[in-house]
């Protein structure tokens, strides 16, 4: 378990605790903004690479640095919207409820919508390599 995940729990076990009512009343975390690794580790049906998984909370209009990662990306989107860019192709709007994956080595960029962005995002990382390398 990855340091400050019990408090995360704790926290989540305290009604009203860093939550908010969803749509049907359910309480829902809410994370300080940026991204919040939430899981992280290694995947034993693929020896050599880990699993990283994180908690987006990214404000109105936030721009998503150019970058790419060595593993794969799969990014789910919960709330608000995004726009992303993949080098080569077009910008492709994400809404809720829709998901896309980035191909390993795959240079993309985006932006938040004008609500901001709530996803969950997993990468597979070949272990010994960085999560994200920008590009300028």
């Amino acid at each position: 378990m990855r340091p400050g995940l019990p408090v995360l729990i704790a926290l989540a076990a305290v009604p009203g605790a860093c939550a908010s009512p969803g749509p049907q009343g359910v309480a829902v975390y809410q994370p300080a903004p940026g991204i919040s690794e939430v899981l992280s580790g290694p995947i034993q049906a693929a020896p050599g690479h880990h699993l990283v998984t994180g908690d987006l909370n990214i404000p109105a209009h936030a721009p998503i640095p150019r970058h790419y990662h060595h593993g794969e990306e799969f990014l789910y989107i919960l709330g608000g919207s995004t726009v992303i860019v993949r080098e080569g192709s077009g910008e492709q709007e994400l809404r809720p409820g829709q998901a896309i994956r980035i191909a390993p080595g795959t240079v993309h960029w985006g932006k938040a919508g004008p609500e901001g962005l709530r996803a969950v995002s997993s990468w597979v990382v070949p272990d010994g390599q960085p999560l994200r390398v920008a590009v300028p």
